[in-house]
C-alpha cells in the first residue's frame, strides 16, 4: 500500500496549500518535498507565528468535518501544519476522530496502512474538500462552486469573485464576467465600488494577469469564450 499512502499524504498537503497561502506560510513546498521523498523523511514546517488560529481551526473543522476544538488545540500545541491536514484527511476518510488519528502519528505512511485507507475514498474526499474549501472562502454555495470548476474557472478567481459578489450585492457569475484578460481583481473591485482589501483579505498579492488553464484560456473565462 506504499503508493496509496504516498498519494494520500500528498493529497492532504495540496489541500493545505490554500491555508498556507492565506496566512503567507512557506510550508507547502518543503512539506510536499518531504511527502514525495522516502518514508524516513521528516516534515519540518510548522504553523507560522502570524496564523489566525481561530480562523484556521474553524476552516479545517468545516472542510474536513472534524471537531474545531481538537484542531484548535493542535494549532496551539504547534503541531506541524502538514500533520494537522493529514490527520484531518485520514479522520474524514476513516470516520475516526481527528484527535485519535493525530495521536497515531509516528509515520503517516504506516498510519495509512493501520487505518486501511481506501484510495478511492481518498479521491472522493479530496474532491469534496477542494469544493468545500473554495465554498468557505468565497461564501458561494458548493453546488455553484462545482459548476464553476467544471466550466474551468480557476479556484482563486471563484474565491475572489465570491467575496466581491457578496460585498457588492451582485451574483458571482456577473462578477466573473466583469474581469477581462488584462485586468486585476483590484480593478474589478474599483468598478464595483468596494474596498480592494476584499480581493486579498489575508495579505495575498493580486495576480499581475489572469493565469491560463489547461485549455489555454484565461482561468476566469469559460472554455468556449
Amino acid at each position: 500500500m506504499a503508493y496509496m499512502n504516498k498519494k494520500v499524504l500528498i493529497g492532504a498537503l495540496v489541500s493545505g496549500a490554500f491555508l498556507a497561502g492565506m496566512f503567507a506560510s512557506p510550508f507547502t513546498y518543503a512539506a510536499t518535498q518531504n511527502a514525495t521523498s522516502d518514508k524516513n523523511a521528516k516534515p519540518t514546517a510548522h504553523a507560522p507565528k502570524t496564523i489566525d488560529i481561530d480562523a484556521a481551526a474553524k476552516e479545517v473543522a468545516t472542510v474536513y468535518g472534524v471537531k474545531e476544538s481538537e484542531v484548535k488545540k493542535a494549532f496551539n500545541d504547534q503541531k506541524p501544519v502538514e500533520d494537522i491536514y493529514q490527520a484531518a484527511l485520514f479522520a474524514k476518510v476513516s470516520g475516526k476522530s481527528f484527535q485519535s488519528v493525530l495521536a497515531m502519528k509516528a509515520d503517516w505512511f504506516d498510519v495509512g496502512d493501520k487505518l486501511g485507507i481506501d484510495p478511492a475514498k481518498v479521491d472522493a474526499a479530496m474532491e469534496d474538500v477542494h469544493v468545500k474549501e473554495i465554498s468557505v472562502r468565497s461564501d458561494v454555495a458548493e453546488s455553484e462552486v462545482r459548476r464553476l470548476l467544471k466550466e474551468h474557472y480557476h479556484p482563486r478567481d471563484i474565491e475572489t469573485a465570491g467575496r466581491l459578489a457578496k460585498a457588492s450585492g451582485k451574483d458571482i457569475q456577473s462578477v466573473l464576467d466583469m474581469k477581462k484578460i488584462n485586468q486585476r481583481w483590484g480593478d474589478v473591485a474599483e468598478v464595483l465600488g468596494v474596498k480592494k482589501d476584499i480581493v486579498h483579505p489575508h495579505g495575498m498579492m493580486d495576480e499581475e494577469a489572469p493565469e491560463k488553464n489547461d485549455n489555454g484560456a484565461p482561468d476566469n473565462q469559460k472554455k468556449n469564450k
